[in-house]
């Protein structure tokens, strides 16, 4: 039987959704409360301020999710280029990502210039995914089936590149053209 969650982790769950769709400043802690069932008392008693809870957010519920989003672990025994296809493929099945983009790159497109603890942890993951990645595309480099390049300068655009596929207008983005976008930039990358 899977525990009961907290009040805690509610808000939590409810900071993501409010903060993914509809930004920092438009997701209202009267919304947030509401889908939490919390009231607002207890969301002073686990945090000081909206803020606070966002950064909560970001560290607990955020960081996760880009860890599955962008998974890049692999073994010595697998191809880089067949992790790179299997995690960007694993993001055509994820729904929200298709639709409203990557919830880090929104984040810190909203919040970057404007709150300095907001960018501090938000680039805290970008940096922790760009080693990530530049490690695959190292070993990818390696063995000879990734063209050889500054390995995290590689990194570096293939995220910013994946979230620019992320970040197409509605009319414009579907499963299809994800998955189109990403086939030509694992072209790009073999020698």
């Amino acid at each position: 039987m899977k525990p009961t969650p907290t009040t805690r982790d509610r808000l939590l769950d409810a900071t993501f959704a409010h903060v993914y769709r509809y930004g920092y400043h438009g997701a209202s802690t009267a919304a947030i409360l509401r889908d939490a069932d919390a009231p607002k008392g207890s969301m002073y008693h686990h945090f000081s301020s909206k803020k606070g809870m966002v950064l909560a957010m970001i560290q607990e519920r955020l960081t996760p999710k880009m860890e599955v989003f962008f998974d890049f672990t692999h073994s010595d025994s697998e191809s880089a280029l067949t992790v790179l296809e299997r995690t960007l493929e694993a993001m055509t099945a994820n729904t929200p990502l298709i639709t409203y983009g990557c919830p880090l790159h929104r984040l810190m497109l909203e919040m970057g210039a404007l709150d300095p603890e907001i960018l501090a942890a938000t680039q805290h993951e970008y940096d922790r995914l760009s080693t990530t990645l530049s490690d695959l595309l190292r070993h990818g480099m390696e063995i000879g089936e990734i063209r050889q390049d500054d390995p995290l300068k590689l990194a570096q655009h293939i995220i910013l590149s994946v979230w620019g596929f992320l970040s197409r207008p509605p009319a414009d983005s579907s499963v299809e053209r994800f998955r189109y976008d990403c086939q030509y930039l694992i072209k790009r990358l073999r020698p």
